[in-house]
């Protein structure tokens, strides 16, 4: 806060005023020097703004002249694939393939070798399994319904349930028939008592049925448990008897493995190149999660609940072996992927179980027939140099029985040069137009002479003929400036504009002719080349960290940045000591007047 005076207590005179004014006349120098440093940092940001869009444009130039560092970057090289059944076959490209079309039909599909548990009954449901755990541990206790001839019957499943348990709550639920005794031929037959419902569990199903007649409906809507959907229960419309539509397992993929089988031992496995252990903390989905994630398995892994059978599928198509070995666990042995057997001396072999062995894929081009271990045709396959086929289905026959083949095209990738070409225009005509608006009179890089050179270089030679080609102006390939034909207006003169469909059809006409126009021979020994080489040359001068305009103009203009901060602070100091002497000799002033009139004032009396 600045300090609080009262001016003029003894003259009567407005003395702060008097200082304002006097200080505000000496705070102009410095407000001039303010007003010149806010002018250079405009011209500065202008710059910066300027500069980023020629390096843009350096970058759409480089779409073209990078061809020199290779194929893998030459535009004019770049091919594209289409096919005319990608249901069928789908096709990757390079800049080696040849310009051309062929007839694809595939005859039949690689597929992949499959290796499949045999864990017998020792992964399926039985009397003792406790019903809790089934279905990943979903399976939900409470309630049941059971109808017999439609009267209404509910148990109650508790969560130690055992299969067992909860079958001859149902028989029990469903009461029981009894018949009078008989006498026939001299033979007394005594009353029978018959259960109305049968409930049994056996090779991994459930059979529940009605007896003596009586219909049995299970389930209810209201129903707490899932029983029914746990256990995959259907009904049969003839005979009226619910049954397990698959085999339920009783493997609950979370459950420690070594707990979930017996008799499974602890140790070492082997699946393609990769070793898993086995101890008494892995469960059967962590072991399931270790061997998808492992890259030298080559398989993928996953349980079936449906079938109780632990699948590993080939992550290579072909007539191959997965390959399993035994280690030091017996889990290879356990769940039927090998067989271990011992001789009388005590020597073990171990061999591996027959698989669902893969098959190769079979295709034909321009009816030359060919085979594959994968359903990924490369050039080595093929015969095609720089192409690679991806076979999605079997060709299908139309109504006539005719098969239709897939005809796979290869040619220039147009598009990509036209988006190319349509890149430049855009940075071109931005850099251009930059310049135009900040070099006019009033702007704040008016009379640079550099700046308004670079313009003017860039469009002499983005205008101008180059010397050998059939093609020699930008104009040939529908890149023109803005200006009108026969118009007298300048207005668009130093910008570009594409014709597209001319671009394409100069293309389509003769592309050896487009690119020796835009980057000549293209080997970079030197800007003699084409259009795109030499506009890189001027674009790279004017942004050379070393001798580049850029760099050196903002330079200059941070140096001048920098030394009108150092003036006006300088000056502002000025300044400031300026008021304070004034203040102090106002200050003096007032106390001697205030001195004289207390002086008179004493004569007086």
């Amino acid at each position: 806060m600045g300090e609080i005076t009262f001016s003029g207590l003894a003259s009567g005179m407005d003395t702060s005023s008097w200082v304002k004014a006097l200080v505000s006349i000496k705070q102009q120098s410095v407000t001039k020097l303010q007003k010149s440093k806010s002018t250079v940092e405009t011209s500065n940001n202008v710059l910066s703004t300027i500069k980023s869009k020629v390096t843009t444009l350096r970058s759409s130039i480089e779409k073209f002249t990078d061809a020199k560092f290779g194929s893998s970057f030459d535009l004019f090289s770049k091919n594209k694939v289409t096919t005319s059944k990608d249901s069928v076959v789908t096709a990757n490209v390079t800049a080696d393939a040849a310009k051309q079309n062929f007839d694809v039909i595939v005859n039949k599909l690689a597929t992949a070798t499959k290796a499949t548990s045999n864990l017998g009954s020792s992964a399926l449901i039985n009397g003792d399994t406790k019903f809790a755990d089934l279905a990943g541990g979903k399976a939900k206790t409470g309630s049941l319904s059971l109808y017999v001839d439609g009267e209404k019957k509910e148990i109650t499943i508790d969560e130690e349930d055992t299969v067992d348990d909860i079958l001859n709550k149902i028989v029990d639920a469903g009461g029981t028939t009894r018949t009078s005794g008989s006498l026939s031929g001299g033979t007394w037959n005594p009353p029978t008592t018959t259960n109305n419902v049968n409930a049994t569990v056996q090779d991994g199903k459930i059979v529940i049925s009605g007896n003596n007649g009586k219909e049995v409906v299970l389930g209810a809507s209201s129903d707490e448990s899932n029983f029914v959907k746990v256990m995959g229960l259907v009904k049969n419309s003839d005979t009226g008897a619910y049954e397990s539509s698959s085999k339920i397992s009783s493997v609950n993929t979370s459950s420690k493995i070594m707990e979930a089988f017996s008799g499974l031992k602890d140790g070492t496995f082997k699946i393609g190149n990769a070793e898993f252990t086995i101890d008494e903390n892995t469960t059967i989905k962590g072991l399931i999660s270790k061997i998808n994630s492992s890259e030298d398995a080559g398989v993928s892994a996953y349980w079936d609940a449906s079938q109780s059978e632990l699948v590993l599928t080939s992550k290579t198509e072909g007539a191959f072996n997965i390959n399993i070995e035994k280690g030091t666990s017996n889990f290879t042995d356990l769940f039927g992927y090998t067989t271990t057997t011992t001789d009388r001396w005590g020597n073990s072999t171990t061999k591996l179980k027959d698989q669902q062995l893969g098959d190769y894929a079979e295709l034909t081009i321009n009816g030359t027939t060919l085979i594959s271990s994968s359903n990924t045709v490369t050039s080595e396959i093929s015969g095609i140099e720089g192409l690679t086929l991806t076979l999605n289905s079997v060709s299908k026959a139309d109504e006539s029985g005719t098969i239709n083949p897939s005809t796979v095209k290869v040619e220039q990738d147009s598009d990509a040069l036209l988006d190319a070409a349509k890149s430049f225009v855009t940075a071109y005509n931005e850099a251009i137009s930059n310049i135009d608006d900040n070099t006019s009179y009033g702007d704040a890089l008016y009379g640079d002479s550099a700046l308004t050179s670079l313009r003017t270089n860039l469009r002499r030679t983005a205008t101008a003929s180059i010397d050998d080609g059939t093609m020699k102006l930008l104009s040939d390939i529908g890149i023109t400036t803005g200006k009108a034909n026969n118009s007298t207006s300048t207005t668009g003169v130093n910008t570009l504009q594409i014709d597209e469909d001319k671009f394409k059809e100069a293309l389509a006409k003769n592309p050896e002719a487009v690119k020796s126009l835009l980057v000549g021979d293209n080997k970079g020994t030197s800007t003699s080349g084409g259009v795109m080489n030499k506009l890189e040359k001027i674009v790279e001068d004017s942004l050379d960290v070393s001798t580049g305009y850029f760099d050196a103009k903002s330079k200059s203009l941070s140096s001048k940045i920098k030394s009108l901060e150092n003036s006006i602070t300088s000056a502002q100091s000025r300044v400031d000591a300026y008021q304070a002497r004034l203040e102090k000799q106002f200050s003096n002033m007032e106390q001697i007047i205030s001195s004289i009139q207390s002086s008179y004032s004493q004569l007086n009396i």
